[in-house]
């Protein structure tokens, strides 16, 4: 069966992908623009729901500088549906190559090593939308399917 803790770290040529547990508070609350109280129950709860395989949550930085440039979030995961929930949030002014590695690294996690079929899209950029529907995904009413 498939964890979805195994999933962390997951790095790219730029970009490492890591739970909201192995991060600083103030980076979260910076980056979310939530008081850190909040980011605390945020985060456990974030814990919770990974050990339990029901979701998984990855905040992407940047390798050189470790600044947030998106969080990732998988909700409502169904693996015998092949199924989740999609969210995807860009920090303002992510580079397009930044924006592009984080799509093909997303593709390659939920198509390939998940192998979901279906995703309902709860939050997500055109760009990385985009991406799943030139390969391979069909977009109709919010969720992505596999062809």
């Amino acid at each position: 069966m498939i964890k979805v803790k195994s999933y962390r770290p997951l790095v790219t040529e730029n970009l490492v992908w890591d739970f909201p547990s192995r991060l600083k508070l103030n980076v979260i609350s910076d980056f979310l623009g939530s008081p850190i109280a909040e980011i605390t129950d945020f985060v456990s709860q974030t814990a919770k729901d990974t050990m339990s395989n029901k979701a998984a949550y990855w905040f992407v930085s940047e390798k050189d500088s470790g600044d947030l440039v998106a969080l990732i979030s998988l909700t409502g995961i169904d693996f015998s549906r092949r199924f989740a929930v999609l969210s995807v949030q860009f920090a303002d002014g992510i580079s397009d190559e930044f924006c592009r590695e984080i799509s093909e690294r997303l593709f390659l996690l939920l198509d390939e090593q998940l192998s979901f079929d279906e995703l309902e899209i709860s939050e997500i950029p055109d760009n990385v939308s985009n991406f799943f529907t030139l390969n391979g995904y069909n977009l109709n009413d919010n969720k992505l399917k596999r062809m």
